[in-house]
C-alpha cells in the first residue's frame, strides 16, 4: 500500500513537471519568435533563420510562429513554402484576423487579388483583431491593383469609418 502511494505521488509530480516544461517551451517559441523576427528586422539571417525553427520545434503547432514563419520565408526569397505556412496558419486558426490579413497581403503582394481581398474581409470579422482598419485598407489598396476604383473606394471608405486617422496617414 505503501508503494502505491508513493508511486501515485511521483505520477502526480511528473505529470505537473511535464505540463510546466510544455507551458515553458511554449513561452520559450514565442520569445524565439519574436527574436527570429527582430534578427530578420537587422536582416541577420542566419539568426533569424535560426531562432525561427527553434520556435517551430518548441511549438510546431503554433499559428503565430507558423504566420510568422511565413513572413520570414517570404521576406527571405522562398515564396513556396512561405505560402505553405501562412495556409497552415488559416487552418488552424480560420478566425485569427492577424493571420488572414498577413495572408491576404502575400496574396495581395504575388497578384491574387480576389483571393487576397476575402482574407482581408475575413480578418475584418475577428472581434479581437485590433487593426480592422488596416485590413480594410490593404482591401482597397489591393482592389485598385484589380483595378477596380469603386471596390478600393468602399474598402478605404471602411478604413476610413474605423479609423478616422486613416484619411490623415
Amino acid at each position: 500500500m505503501k508503494w502505491l502511494i508513493i508511486i501515485g505521488c511521483w505520477l502526480l509530480t511528473a505529470c505537473s513537471t511535464i505540463e510546466t516544461n510544455n507551458a515553458n517551451q511554449k513561452q520559450a517559441a514565442g520569445f524565439n519568435t519574436k527574436l527570429g523576427l527582430a534578427y530578420l528586422q537587422q536582416k541577420d539571417i542566419p539568426r533569424a533563420k535560426s531562432k525561427m525553427l527553434l520556435a517551430l520545434q518548441e511549438d510546431p503547432d503554433n499559428p503565430i510562429i507558423l504566420d510568422a514563419m511565413g513572413y520570414f520565408l517570404e521576406k527571405t526569397g522562398d515564396v513556396k513554402s512561405a505560402e505553405q505556412y501562412y495556409s497552415r496558419a488559416i487552418k488552424l486558426a480560420p478566425k485569427m484576423g492577424a493571420a488572414q490579413n498577413n495572408y491576404g497581403t502575400y496574396l495581395c503582394r504575388h497578384g491574387r487579388y480576389h483571393e487576397a481581398i476575402n482574407h482581408f474581409i475575413l480578418a475584418t470579422q475577428d472581434a479581437n483583431y485590433l487593426h480592422v482598419a488596416d485590413a480594410y485598407e490593404n482591401a482597397g489598396l489591393c482592389a485598385l491593383k484589380i483595378p477596380n476604383k469603386k471596390l478600393a473606394h468602399k474598402y478605404l471608405q471602411a478604413a476610413a469609418q474605423h479609423d478616422p486617422g486613416k484619411i490623415l496617414r
